[in-house]
Formats: C-alpha cells, sequence, structure tokens
C-alpha cells in the first residue's frame, strides 16, 4: 500500500441517503437501515447509499465498497481517496442505484484499501412476511 499505514475503519453505515452540509461538510445520515424486503426475488433495490469513515492512513489509497454474497462479488465501484495526515478521519460516500438481488440471504458490503480488506458490514435481504 501507499504511504505509512493501513487504514483503520470507524464506521460503514448503510442508509438512503447522505446529504453533506455545504458550509461546514458535516453529514447527515438518512434512515439507516441493514435489512431490505420484497415481495420476489430477483429485486432491485432503486436507491442506497453507503457511508464509510476510516481513519490512521496517509496519502492516496485506492478505497473499494465491494457488495459480496458469500465470496462471490456482485458489485465492485470505487476510487483514489486521499488521507491528509494520520488523525484525519476521511469519509466516503458510495452512491449505489439499481442495486440487484437475486435471492434472499445474508450480504456484506466490505472495504478494501489497495487490495487489502479493511472491514465489513452485513445485512440481510428477506422475502416479504418472512421473519429475520
Amino acid at each position: 500500500m501507499n504511504g505509512t499505514e493501513k487504514p483503520i475503519g470507524v464506521a460503514i453505515i448503510i442508509c438512503e441517503r447522505v446529504i453533506t452540509e455545504a458550509g461546514t461538510g458535516n453529514k447527515t445520515i438518512v434512515s439507516t437501515f441493514n435489512n431490505i424486503t420484497a415481495q420476489n426475488f430477483p429485486c432491485m433495490h432503486p436507491h442506497m447509499a453507503v457511508y464509510v469513515a476510516m481513519t490512521n492512513s496517509v496519502g492516496f489509497k485506492q478505497v473499494n465498497l465491494l457488495l459480496k454474497r458469500g465470496e462471490k462479488i456482485l458489485i465492485k465501484v470505487g476510487g483514489k481517496i486521499n488521507f491528509p495526515d494520520n488523525n484525519a478521519v476521511v469519509d466516503i460516500i458510495f452512491n449505489l442505484v439499481g442495486v440487484p438481488f437475486l435471492e434472499d440471504g445474508v450480504f456484506c458490503f466490505e472495504i478494501h484499501a489497495d487490495d487489502e480488506y479493511i472491514f465489513e458490514s452485513r445485512f440481510s435481504v428477506t422475502k416479504t412476511g418472512e421473519q429475520l
């Protein structure tokens, strides 16, 4: 990896959207969730955001968000992120549109920096009326 330290994950939050305040850069995280319900499969979630916060690194890192079911990668998105210093907390917002789910089950969003696993958050996709 570039820089001196591997980033440390602070937060992964799955939500409807993230609003960034123009003047301060503060984030408002709207409608968090860890379960998606669908009447039938396959289904498509129209829009979701994944808020990620990381720290403890310096320089540019290739940060990727992977949507996985088991070991299978369903979606991979990302880009170069600058970590200005080891103490800075860097906010990253991934906006996902039209996320397909072929079946119900447990899924996870994994974060990788320079192809190295950092951390993850799991969530469920269930059929309407099923219990978790």
